[in-house]
């Protein structure tokens, strides 16, 4: 199972170089923040469960942890992810980014309900927040022209075998030497695998998340 603690641990470090006993800190870190795990509850019981029937963990808990310990540990600048939905992942994610006070999420999102996406967000970590509205084909790469460089890209939109290959490829190139490359849903086609194979990298898995590290340059 992807959730027991030595293949966490072991993702982790392969991705940041990261020892267990920082990786057990940060987890312990964002599993001990009461403010934050208490505003994901009350934004789920006060807003999800009353306006929407299907408002699901995508991410969940313990990749969402997993998340935020990347983020501790790169302290990226900024971050894009495509596909929001609820917001858990954008959620840890903002999380480790106010942690280390510095960074900046943009998520590219597209939605059939105004006022859907996100909704889980704790309201004091919006401010490090852009939401752009839009299929992530059309946004993603004028939003990566105007940024030049990334240091963490997560994939979360449609997972067709078209589309996730078009957003690595896309934002390979802006991706910061030593910066990160996630997808989630690496199950739904071989996009991941097919595309770490073609540039000779290894591709690192915890469950259908998956992992690539922008080697440094020498």
């Amino acid at each position: 199972m992807y959730n027991r603690q030595r293949d966490v641990h072991n993702f982790i470090n392969n991705l940041t170089g990261a020892s267990s006993a920082e990786i057990q800190g940060y987890l312990s870190e964002i599993a001990e923040n009461k403010d934050f795990n208490n505003n994901l509850e009350e934004n789920q019981t006060n807003y999800g469960r009353r306006r929407f029937s299907g408002w699901g963990w995508g991410i969940g808990t313990t990749l969402g942890t997993v998340l935020y310990t990347l983020c501790r540990k790169v302290r990226p600048d900024i971050v894009v992810e495509t596909g929001v939905a609820s917001g858990v992942s954008s959620s840890y994610i903002l999380c480790g980014l106010e942690k280390n006070k510095k960074g900046v999420l943009y998520s590219i999102d597209l939605t059939w309900r105004e006022g859907q996406s996100g909704w889980i967000i704790p309201e004091n970590l919006r401010d490090r927040w852009q939401l752009i509205m839009g299929r992530s084909s059309d946004k993603l790469p004028p939003l990566l022209d105007r940024l030049k460089t990334i240091d963490v890209f997560l994939h979360d939109s449609e997972h067709t075998y078209r589309n996730m290959l078009f957003e690595y490829q896309t934002v390979w190139t802006h991706l910061q030497p030593g910066g990160l490359l996630l997808s989630h849903n690496i199950d739904a086609s071989d996009a991941f695998s097919d595309f770490y194979e073609r540039i000779k990298l290894i591709g690192y898995t915890l469950g259908n998340l998956g992992g690539l590290l922008k080697a440094q340059m020498k």
